[in-house]
């Protein structure tokens, strides 16, 4: 196994050795899709790939509520829930404004269909400079696209599986997109969570995990906000309904565009031009500071409606009907010099926390504390904060992530679970629960203490990697016991 770093910020990640690649090297002018449609006049095409792998690892969900989002706002979006062959989706990708991905990935590589065999798994991978038509069966290239000819109209890729954002020697995918002419692309930097289900399981009952999140970003995409504030509001809904953000608040965005994370989806339409560059949010002591210019309402991650502010500094924030604070976001700077150390970051976090957010003290306990990415040139320390009960993780929760150039707050929220701690059984009794309902003796495992709508030991169980040898993909699998009486309360998994 072989270990390579990202080319953008994020952690290092496991990738599956490539071994010695043979790349064909040919005239880039010579290399034509045989299969490329222009996207109908009448309609923007979408068209979104996932379903049930043979792991168990559920994304139909998910492709259905993009699928359905996309064709309320005026795309001729299509989805596929039983995966499709990389061959079927390269030339979609030829023809569509939005191409969604979700299920396995790793860095440079998306599974989009299961095979027979391993060996027979349908792979899309970026590419590099040298890839411009594939020799590898059941494989295509991101970088097969002609450069801002066939792919030029695309307005958003979605690459919704783990360390998307990363690269390996099969390629970066933000950086073969943007090359290729794609306005917005949306990768992760992390491992990420979707249900985990039994083979028979309906499709309607996995409304939780990430599909949960895919769910909440199509709601918020609908309502007209750019893709960084969907991503930020979905990652904000899955944290308020499961006390975990799952890894998708791990969120990358880049493109070909100078603002691509200000893309929007509604109305709908192709790729085309966008040259303003938002104003980075300046540092502020609180809401009161703020001007509002624009309200609306929208239903909130509980159902409950919410109130959306946008003001004149820039900063869009949601209000409960309490009056409380949601969450909250800003715009970074994405250049010079960095003003905050990492300790900095923390203080002024602390500091707005306990100027807007109500019950915080310094009993909370901090649980993250790193520097992150969003955007190309951003510099952000998230940090967050849980309280403690019974000496573990309790059921609220703030997060902030701080501009260390100008100390702004560029993204908070804010939650509440519903539980009470109550640990009856103890971390190996977890271990042994999960082990049993997922039939596993070998994985490596780990157990947590913590809760949110219920108390929990949150047991990851990882096996490494999996898959075709070539492009293999993380398989680690998260088991949520009853810390009472050691029921099954949620399945997730890489």
């Amino acid at each position: 196994m072989t270990r390579y770093r990202s080319g953008t910020s994020g952690p290092v990640r496991r990738t599956a050795a490539s071994g010695v690649r043979s790349l064909i090297a040919v005239s880039l002018a010579a290399v034509v899709s045989a299969t490329l449609a222009a996207t109908p006049a009448s309609a923007a095409g979408d068209v979104n790939v996932g379903r049930r792998f043979n792991d168990g690892l559920d994304t139909r969900y998910s492709v259905n509520s993009f699928t359905s989002a996309a064709q309320s706002m005026g795309y001729s979006a299509t989805g596929y829930t039983n995966g499709r062959h990389v061959d079927d989706v390269f030339n979609d990708g030829a023809g569509s404004a939005v191409l969604g991905l979700f299920g396995h990935s790793n860095a440079g590589i998306f599974q989009t269909n299961e095979g027979a065999t391993d060996a027979q798994d349908s792979i899309l991978a970026a590419g590099t400079t040298t890839d411009v038509v594939s020799p590898y069966a059941n494989v295509r290239f991101m970088t097969e696209y002609l450069p801002f000819v066939e792919v030029d109209d695309m307005r958003l890729l979605v690459l919704a599986g783990c360390d998307t954002a990363l690269s390996s020697p099969w390629g970066d995918f933000n950086k073969a997109a943007v090359s290729r002419g794609v306005d917005s692309v949306i990768s992760f930097s992390d491992l990420v969570y979707y249900p985990g289900t039994a083979s028979g399981t309906a499709v309607s009952t996995t409304n939780y995990s990430g599909n949960y999140f895919w769910d909440r970003f199509s709601y918020h995409a609908k309502t007209g906000v750019s893709v960084s504030t969907a991503l930020a509001r979905a990652r904000t809904d899955l944290m308020a309904k499961e006390g975990t953000a799952g890894g998708w608040d791990k969120y990358v965005i880049r493109g070909a565009v100078s603002n691509p994370g200000g893309v929007k989806l509604k109305p709908a339409g192709p790729g085309q031009p966008l040259d303003s560059q938002p104003v980075a949010t300046a540092a502020f002591s609180g809401f009161a500071q703020l001007t509002p210019e624009t309200t609306s309402t929208s239903q909130g991650p509980d159902d409950t409606e919410v109130t959306n502010v946008t003001t004149v500094e820039g900063v869009l924030y949601r209000v409960r009907p309490d009056g409380s604070i949601l969450d909250a976001v800003g715009t970074p700077t994405t250049s010079g010099d960095i003003a905050l150390s990492a300790g900095e970051a923390r203080a002024a976090a602390q500091r707005f926390i306990q100027a807007n957010i109500p019950g915080f003290s310094s009993d909370w306990r901090l649980v993250t504390d790193e520097a992150v990415s969003h955007l190309d040139g951003d510099a952000l320390q998230l940090l967050q904060w849980r309280t403690v009960e019974a000496g573990r993780a309790g059921a609220r929760e703030v997060t902030a992530e701080i501009d260390r150039r100008t100390g702004a707050v560029t993204y908070l929220s804010a939650n509440r679970g519903s539980a009470a701690a109550d640990f009856r059984l103890t971390a190996e009794d977890a271990v042994a629960a999960a082990r049993t309902a997922i039939g596993d003796t070998t994985g490596t495992v780990s157990a947590e203490p913590d809760t949110w709508n219920a108390s929990r030991w949150v047991v990851t169980v990882d096996r490494g990697l999996t898959g075709r040898s070539d492009a293999q993909v993380p398989d680690v699998e998260r088991v949520e016991i009853d810390s009472r009486d050691g029921a099954v309360l949620s399945r997730s998994k890489t």
